[in-house]
């Protein structure tokens, strides 16, 4: 990418301000000329694809149901809590509003807890919209999670010359894609970028490991969720192609001022670290080893045993959530 500027994804559209996931967030997304809608799929037990982010309805909407285990009848009478006007849309919904509108591309976040065939019902509902395969190339990223759902794009041949990148929290799965892409050799289905947690961009395993591996290669690099103005100042010190973020507005503004401050350079490799004694240092250091505990129990079984009915992770993800890391 040109170092004049950062791709802005708004984030579940444009979460900040606006119910996210919906039609009027997807709008003012737009309106405030995002380069990228990032958004999240389920499917319904009858095989529809739908636009939320979580399995379950209970937080957005009026009724608090399973995804997977729903038919799209019901989902289609569930309404915002915020505003009953909103409904949840469907992939299809998404797709025709696309298409109508130009200088935008989605960011397909499907969900690991889905089943694989999401890919191909996806990619299906594409054509079906507009039979023109290089149109959607050009429109649609895919986010994967887990590197088998890369082999599995690759086997039935959905990824193909489409860009996909890896979401994760994690850096060492990021780096099995990293590893499985370049295996391949196939630049068919070479992978596009990882989009991991700000947080994740901060440490001394992304910068001296893995960041020179995805220079070399090409590899683009988008950071979630930044929203800070500090975030966004580490951010724009590194060779980042996009932000994912809950307001574009104010992400265009912030990237705007910070990619000035660093213009006169000949790459984005400035990233320095604040003193420990200072507020921001206390934050950045304290956001460090939170994350580095996080991920050693990311794959532990016992972080999915129920308390109260709870699971471990759940509480640790709510943990997050109120401190603002997620």
């Amino acid at each position: 990418m040109s170092y004049t500027g950062i791709q802005i994804a708004g984030h579940r559209a444009f979460r900040g301000k606006y119910p996210e996931n919906t039609l009027l967030a997807f709008n003012e997304a737009y309106n405030a000329k995002a380069d990228i809608i990032e958004t999240d799929l389920q499917m319904t037990s009858d095989g529809i694809i739908v636009i939320n982010h979580d399995a379950d309805t209970g937080r957005m909407w009026n009724k608090n149901i399973i995804i997977s285990h729903s038919l799209m009848d019901d989902i289609s009478k569930l309404y915002c809590k915020t505003d009953s006007n909103l409904k949840m849309l469907t992939l299809e919904d998404a797709l025709n509003w696309l298409v109508a509108h130009p200088n935008v591309k989605l960011m397909l976040d499907t969900k690991f807890t889905n089943n694989k065939i999401i890919l191909v019902k996806a990619f299906s509902e594409m054509l079906r919209i507009k039979n023109d395969l290089k149109y959607w190339q050009k429109r649609i990223i895919w986010g994967l999670w887990l590197v088998d759902w890369y082999e599995y794009g690759v086997e039935t041949g959905v990824l193909k010359d489409f860009k996909f990148i890896v979401i994760s929290l994690s850096l060492d799965i990021a780096k099995q894609f990293i590893d499985y892409s370049l295996k391949l050799n196939n630049p068919h289905y070479k992978l596009y970028g990882i989009s991991i947690h700000f947080v994740s961009s901060w440490t001394d395993q992304f910068r001296t490991e893995l960041l020179p591996i995805l220079k070399l290669n090409e590899f683009k690099i988008y950071l979630w969720t930044v929203n800070k103005s500090i975030d966004f100042k580490y951010s724009c010190e590194l060779p980042i192609e996009g932000v994912v973020t809950d307001d574009p507005i104010e992400a265009r503004k912030l990237c705007s001022i910070y990619n000035n401050e660093t213009r006169m350079a000949k790459e984005r490799s400035l990233f320095t670290t604040p003193e420990l004694n200072s507020k921001d240092g206390i934050r950045f250091h304290s956001y460090i080893k939170v994350y580095n505990f996080v991920c050693s129990i990311l794959f532990a079984k016992w972080v999915h045993f129920n308390i109260g009915g709870w699971s471990i992770a759940y509480i640790l993800f709510l943990f997050l959530r109120s401190i603002k890391f997620l």
